[in-house]
């Protein structure tokens, strides 16, 4: 048979070529222009030279292409699991990094605890061995004044039966201060900073403190703004005058469901003058149910380590990070009806030119044994 004849190409040469070599001079072709080269196909395979079938020569596919390897089948099962430990150790190392900023902003609060209030705390029961009597302080300070309590509240609170009561105590009652006699309820924080206020309450109400927690009200607004603002229902609408520094201004309030900014809430927790105390109590214990129910939604939640440190740098406490993350546990599965409302009894008498709270003894007792839950 002539070459013209032949369906491939010989090469002389003393060295036998591959197939993948002749591919490549193939391809070299026909980028010159040179046209195509016939190539075998899978049938004439079989009848080619021995001396061609060289050891590295391919077996053509039909149609002349490269032989291709198998496609191996996406297995999703193993996608899906592997995208699933990608997410839990993202999620373990985001919460990992949140405890840290949340415990780091805790234990600077809990490094501003004074030796002795720690020392007039009962320590003997935690929130895990509920209930608990978490003491609450509203601390104020007026230019060229010593610093006092402006709000008290006690709050119980029983993880077993899911219920959170709060005492309110007029900041004008008449009591025994330890070591100074009779005067305001309040006047004991003046006196002796939150260690003798711990113990004045205590022998007011005869309920031991287990922890106490301080909110410096020169933070409060940014407590509040830091968490979103509440939602309170106004009672009642509100006109009255409140302190702006050495002026007084004029507010006014709504009656009906309202969201407040940090500005706006402290307003409201302190202006007076348009009732009376008992009703500012009232109005306290309010915000504190609508702060607790912001604290513990699940956006704040979620956003709390990076509203933790603004929150803490304005409150001092002895609850560590642990006993304030099962506070707010506690608080999310208490169901509205078990959070009770109670305040002293009381009435308002002169007494040497000073406006007091005198206590009724027998209603005042009976609201107590009450607030225990007996």
């Amino acid at each position: 048979m002539d070459n013209e004849q032949k369906p491939y190409k010989r090469y002389k040469s003393s060295r036998l070529r591959s197939r993948k070599t002749l591919d490549k001079e193939l391809k070299r072709g026909r980028k010159r222009g040179e046209g195509t080269v016939p190539v075998r196909q899978e049938e004439d395979w079989q009848s080619w030279p021995e001396t061609e079938r060289t050891p590295d020569a391919a077996a053509p596919r039909p149609g002349g292409g490269q032989e291709r390897r198998p496609v191996k089948p996406v297995r999703w099962g193993r996608v899906v699991l592997y995208g699933l430990v990608v997410a839990l150790v993202a999620i373990l190392a985001l919460a990992g990094i949140s405890y840290w900023r949340v415990d780091r902003a805790v234990r600077e609060s809990n490094d501003r605890v004074p030796d002795d209030a720690m020392a007039a705390l009962d320590s003997s029961f935690g929130l895990s061995s509920s209930p608990v009597n978490i003491l609450f302080i509203g601390s104020d300070q007026r230019p060229g004044e010593s610093a006092r309590a402006d709000t008290l509240l006690m709050m119980r609170v029983d993880a077993g039966d899911k219920v959170i009561s709060q005492l309110s105590i007029p900041r004008d009652t008449l009591a025994d201060i330890p070591g100074y006699g009779e005067g305001k309820i309040n006047s004991a924080y003046s006196y002796g900073g939150p260690a003798l206020q711990i113990e004045a309450v205590e022998d007011l109400t005869g309920l031991p403190v287990h922890h106490y927690v301080e909110i410096d009200f020169d933070g409060f607004p940014a407590i509040v703004d830091s968490l979103g603002g509440v939602d309170i229902d106004v009672p009642a609408p509100i006109d009255s005058q409140y302190p702006q520094g050495v002026e007084w201004t004029e507010v006014h309030f709504d009656a009906g469901p309202q969201h407040m900014d940090g500005e706006t809430a402290l307003i409201y927790v302190r202006v007076r003058y348009s009732d009376n105390d008992f009703q500012r109590m009232a109005r306290q214990q309010q915000f504190m149910e609508a702060l607790q129910k912001s604290m513990a939604s699940p956006a704040n939640l979620a956003r709390m380590p990076i509203t933790a440190p603004t929150m803490i740098d304005s409150i001092t406490t002895d609850m560590t990070t642990p006993e304030l993350m099962r506070l707010a546990w506690v608080k999310f599965r208490t169901p509205p009806e078990n959070n009770r409302k109670f305040v002293l009894a009381g009435y308002g008498q002169d007494i040497g030119g000073i406006s007091y709270v005198v206590l009724d003894e027998g209603e005042s007792q009976a609201m107590i044994q009450e607030f225990l839950g007996r």
